[in-house]
């Protein structure tokens, strides 16, 4: 096992910081950095005040995807490949649970899993120097990470197709412009921008941030009818809650709530 921290986690007030940190490797996952940001995102979302999970990269990459030369090396690439893909999914489950907003910043190329880890932010960031590209079929290999059921859903089935089939690199401007991001924010503005995003999440209960994205998860295969039995039954969940008596009770008092 190599000694090297592959990530770095900075805690500031709501907000935790999770950078990946191989950029020799342009940030390539193996097994060893995959079960270190399962426990990682697992450790912060349990905080209690978190209400802001950041995954960037360090260096001049956001991520790579798994990282194929230690699944050649391994003399099972077809076993290391398929394991490493359950262990991915696992962290991205992981992080779907989590009840503070999830925002991923990438700050240089996301390809393959690196780009599968991108799109699985609550909100998308890009940087100027930002590119994207799943580069599966260049190596041979199919998409993994959700990337079939997230892409029809963020950009429609007729891009999901073209980035697909023809396997185009996209810079930032057109990422924004195709809803693959949010928006794009130099490294100077991010600051600014990072405290004005946790001023507006404070303002809201860690279980609404959960119960939304759920809500919106799910929604795909429901029928609007069912959409909106399952919006009832988690209206009444949140009124029946602590974070719901309390923000009702602020509204109808005219002040600010103290969730807990």
């Amino acid at each position: 096992m190599s000694g090297a921290i592959k990530l770095q986690v900075g805690m500031g007030g709501l907000v935790a910081k999770i950078t990946l940190n191989r950029p020799d490797k342009m940030n390539a996952f193996d097994r060893e950095m995959l079960r270190e940001l399962g426990d990682i995102v697992r450790g912060v979302s349990d905080s209690e005040k978190l209400r802001v999970v950041l995954i960037t990269g360090e260096g001049k990459g956001f991520c790579a995807g798994g990282d194929l030369e230690a699944a050649k090396a391994s003399g099972e690439t077809s076993n290391y490949l398929g394991k490493l893909a359950t262990a991915f999914h696992n962290v991205l489950d992981t992080l779907a649970a989590s009840p503070a907003l999830v925002v991923t910043v990438v700050n240089g190329p996301a390809a393959g899993g690196g780009m599968a880890l991108a799109m699985a932010g609550d909100l998308r960031v890009a940087m100027p120097e930002a590119k994207f590209r799943l580069g599966y079929g260049r190596v041979g290999l199919s998409m993994d990470g959700g990337l079939s059921w997230r892409l029809p859903r963020i950009l429609g089935l007729t891009q999901a197709q073209r980035l697909i089939f023809t396997d185009p690199e996209i810079d930032a401007d057109e990422a924004q412009a195709l809803g693959l991001v949010h928006q794009v924010t130099p490294a100077s503005e991010l600051p600014t921008a990072l405290q004005s995003l946790v001023e507006s999440v404070k303002r809201q209960s860690r279980g609404s941030i959960l119960k939304h994205r759920q809500l919106l998860a799910e929604s795909q295969g429901r029928t609007l009818a069912q959409s909106y039995e399952a919006e009832a039954i988690t209206m009444k969940a949140s009124a029946g809650g602590g974070d719901g008596r309390e923000g009702v009770a602020a509204f109808v008092e005219k002040r600010p709530p103290n969730f807990a």
